[in-house]
């Protein structure tokens, strides 16, 4: 990839153009991550009587417990609740790096270590910390559709 300045005092403010022969997922994840770095989205985080503005790229999972939603860090093990029911969180999350696999549970897609299927036919999700959760079926199919091609 060719990088390239246009510098001028015209311009208010900076924007970025993509040139390439065609529009495709390489071109769309580029752009995706270019705006993400120039805006990076952050949801803010309590633990205990601590307050944090968490990043979408450092969280692990975020999921509801009793009437709290709770989110986990990749860097931190200590979880942090949050101000945003799982449907705005699922709104606000990149689809393409976290997956909903239940009415009360995003998962970062790189934490999943694998599936398994159980003998009642739900999908187990293992993650890389050690710990299970289980797929909804209101949610299988969406996930046999977009991760289990």
């Amino acid at each position: 990839m060719k990088i390239m300045y246009d510098l001028s005092l015209k311009l208010l403010s900076p924007f970025v153009t993509i040139h390439a022969a065609r529009q495709d997922a390489h071109t769309d994840a580029l752009a995706q991550a270019i705006q993400q770095a120039a805006e990076p989205l952050t949801v803010i985080g309590r633990n205990n009587k601590r307050r944090r503005a968490i990043p979408i790229y450092a969280i692990n999972r975020c999921y509801h417990e009793g009437k709290t939603v709770y989110c986990e860090l990749v860097d931190d093990s200590e979880r942090y609740q949050l101000t945003q029911p799982i449907y705005q969180l699922a709104e606000i999350l990149p689809p393409n790096l976290f997956l909903r696999v239940s009415q009360s549970e995003i998962i970062r897609i790189a934490f999943i270590k694998d599936f398994s299927l159980t003998k009642a036919g739900m999908y187990q999700v293992n993650l890389r910390d050690g710990s299970t959760t289980f797929a909804s079926r209101r949610y299988t199919q969406k996930l046999r559709k977009d991760v289990l091609k």
